[in-house]
């Protein structure tokens, strides 16, 4: 009797727990998910059944040589799934894993349309089985060592050759390679193309074709870390679309994985939420084919940088760690900048809507733009066509796109109309004529200029002077729902403001607590300006307290904005570094703790002049934008302003006329931008935000867990 009653009780102290590895449980996507089951005893022997919706699975588990107990759980319903694991007593565990098409949607709400799909895609949502691809490097060339930019272009190295398995090179035709894990390969690497959430992805690793792959049993090569790539500007698009190259010899040597989806190039996408949850969704796949990550960061450029600094602070998880080049904050501030833009270019270039005697020379212009460049504000007019509705893609039918006249319900090509999913519709009291003839109204937008005082700084500086600051300020005007020029300021849809912030379309750094390494160039003032790292680094501080986590390293460079290669070099080795320590770190401590007690200690601000390579202190020349020439601080991220009563005091030493003062006036009825003060409905950002039930989003709250069952 006491020899059952201790059995019995060692049977009731051991319990089970499911976990899944390759995603949020509720976030599964393609069929398929890679789980692991724990047991508090360790004596997985006892574990008697496995079930999914009621149907046995057991044999899919197996102990691993890493010491899970794991399995790849196939099979799944596009829905709510029911995975029980239990003990020969009944008892066990519970968790149900929801599971979405391979092409999406997850958490981004409803899909744009129209979608081309590329040659070969099984259906209308780009569906097709991957391929693969095998590539070598050839012998003497050391990858490794090789000075290409990482981060810019993007893609893959030229000299990778195609290799046959059926009909393979000699040996000693191919390089060798050894990872950081002290591993020597032949440089032999397979590449995977196939698509994710409508969107070409290509994966690449280093690979022997004679043996086999499984997500348990991983060829020794891989390091099981992933480096992902992305891609410049800010765009939209309408079709399926090419991965940047991943063939990057420096990081697949190292032992890498490296990984890239079309949807990550912010000129095909530039939209955060599909960003993230194609993200999220590729990486999934590659757990569940090549095994379990360690960790995962990136190098990218400009629009690159977008891509890792939103996402991460938006959908943290994602990303382990930053290393930006070039770097915004996030693409909405840079839209609001170019809409300050572009009023102010189209009031400079068309002289007939100046006053009597006013004139605008170049470095008036500069000065207004709070730039050294007169070209800053030209360049930001670029984009232009995200706010046009028409659509500048060619990739929308004639007939569907776009017509105030011949096609009112047709595709809109703003980067507002490509978010409605998550920015939602305008309400009737801000219907335009189109809109009401409709019956509804087009995507809520965050714009505004609303009180701006244009050139304020430059006025206070006498670098221009009070009678260009009021005609300018009067005659600038704003633009209506079709971007037609308006003789009243532009004005944002109340709702889109606080979704912008909430969402983390405008990046408020309050969930950005991984490491950063920002690069930089500096001669590129047109776009690339130094400022945008430190506006990052504001908000750092004032999110956080500190900007522990975040290292500038600025170069002067002779040929562009991209810094020097060297110091992409340094830079993704001490973000393995620093990486692996959090890996290593154990304790209880917050990821933002783990992040700031396991810096290395050569993760500080350095400057370099490239062509001595000297480092030390430099003076780099840091701009502005025409808003922070208004007066906003060097935060960047006032998208409306609260407004406060004008004050002719406010302009000491300058004096007005009472002309001059009463168009000054009637330029601002509501008053001039109060920029002591948050901006109208601006918030912290709501971290993993669903869209599928609407948009405005929901907080998704913590991944599920399991729980014990009997």
């Amino acid at each position: 009797m006491l020899a059952e009653a201790a059995a019995a009780a060692a049977t009731a102290r051991a319990t089970l727990a499911i976990q899944v590895l390759s995603n949020r449980a509720d976030m599964i996507s393609g069929g398929d998910a890679l789980v692991q089951i724990v047991s508090s005893t360790g004596a997985y022997g006892s574990i008697a059944k496995i079930d999914l919706n009621g149907i046995d699975i057991t044999k899919a588990f197996a102990m691993r040589a890493d010491g899970r107990f794991m399995g790849l759980v196939t099979g799944l319903v596009n829905g709510p799934n029911l995975l029980r694991a239990r003990l020969a007593d009944g008892a066990g565990a519970r968790i149900t894993i929801t599971n979405h098409s391979a092409e999406g949607p997850v958490f981004s709400g409803p899909q744009v349309q129209p979608w081309t799909c590329n040659a070969g895609a099984s259906d209308a949502q780009c569906s097709r089985v991957p391929t693969f691809q095998y590539y070598y490097v050839p012998a003497g060339i050391d990858a490794q060592a090789n000075p290409s930019s990482i981060a810019v272009p993007g893609g893959s190295d030229p000299y990778f050759q195609t290799y046959d398995p059926a009909n393979p090179p000699p040996p000693q035709a191919i390089a060798q390679t050894t990872t950081d894990q002290g591993i020597t390969v032949p440089f032999i690497v397979r590449l995977e193309t196939g698509s994710s959430n409508r969107a070409q992805y290509q994966i690449a690793v280093l690979f022997d074709p004679k043996q086999g792959w499984d997500f348990a049993d991983p060829q020794p090569a891989w390091n099981h870390k992933l480096f992902l790539l992305g891609g410049p500007n800010c765009g939209i698009s309408y079709q399926e679309g090419a991965a940047p190259g991943v063939l990057v010899g420096k990081v697949l040597g190292k032992g890498f994985a490296t990984m890239a989806s079309a949807l990550e190039v912010t000129g095909n996408n530039c939209n955060m939420v599909t960003q993230a949850e194609t993200l999220m969704m590729v990486k999934e796949h590659l757990i569940e084919t090549y095994g379990v990550v360690r960790y995962t960061f990136s190098i990218g450029g400009s629009g690159a940088s977008i891509v890792q600094h939103w996402i991460a602070n938006a959908y943290p998880g994602i990303y382990d760690g930053l290393i930006v080049v070039a770097s915004f904050p996030d693409a909405w501030t840079e839209m609001m900048n170019t809409e300050d833009c572009i009023s102010l270019v189209d009031y400079w270039t068309t002289p007939s809507r100046w006053g009597t005697g006013v004139a605008w020379a170049p470095t008036d212009q500069s000065a207004v733009e709070n730039g050294d460049v007169p070209s800053s504000c030209v360049a930001f007019t670029l984009f232009r066509t995200l706010f046009t509705p028409a659509d500048d893609t060619g990739q929308v039918p004639a007939a569907t796109a776009y017509n105030p006249q011949t096609n009112p319900s047709g595709v809109r090509g703003t980067l507002w109309d490509y978010g409605l999913s998550q920015l939602g519709r305008r309400p009737s009291a801000s219907w335009g004529p189109v809109e009401e003839a409709l019956g509804y109204g087009f995507a809520n937008r965050p714009l505004d200029t609303v009180g701006v005082q244009y050139g304020l700084k430059a006025l206070l500086n006498a670098q221009i002077t009070p009678q260009q600051f009021v005609d300018m300020n009067s005659h600038v005007g704003g633009h209506d729902i079709d971007y037609n020029l308006q003789a009243g300021r532009t004005i944002a849809d109340p709702a889109a403001l606080s979704i912008a912030y909430r969402s983390g379309y405008i990046n408020q750094a309050n969930n950005l607590h991984v490491p950063i390494i920002d690069l930089r160039g500096t001669s590129n003032a047109d776009l690339h300006d130094t400022f945008h790292s430190w506006s990052m680094r504001m908000r750092l501080d004032r999110a956080n307290g500190n900007h522990d986590n975040q290292v500038i390293w600025d170069s002067f460079t002779a040929s562009g904005f991209v810094p020097d290669t060297t110091l992409e070099t340094q830079a993704f080795d001490l973000m393995d570094r620093w990486l692996s320590a959090i890996e290593s770190d154990h304790s209880g401590n917050s990821l933002a703790q783990k992040v700031v007690a396991n810096k290395p200690s050569d993760a500080v601000d350095r400057c370099t002049v490239t062509e001595t390579g000297v480092a030390g202190p430099c003076v780099i020349p840091a701009n502005g934008n025409p808003r922070m020439g208004a007066g906003e601080p060097l935060t960047d991220d006032v998208l409306k302003c609260q407004l406060q009563p004008m004050d002719p005091t406010a302009y000491f030493p300058v004096l007005f006329s009472d002309a001059q003062w009463a168009q000054l006036q009637a330029a601002f009825p509501g008053g001039v931008c109060d920029y002591t003060k948050p901006g109208v409905n601006q918030q912290p950002t709501v971290p993993w935000l669903t869209y599928a039930n609407g948009p405005a989003g929901q907080p998704l709250g913590p991944a599920p867990v399991s729980t014990t069952s009997h």
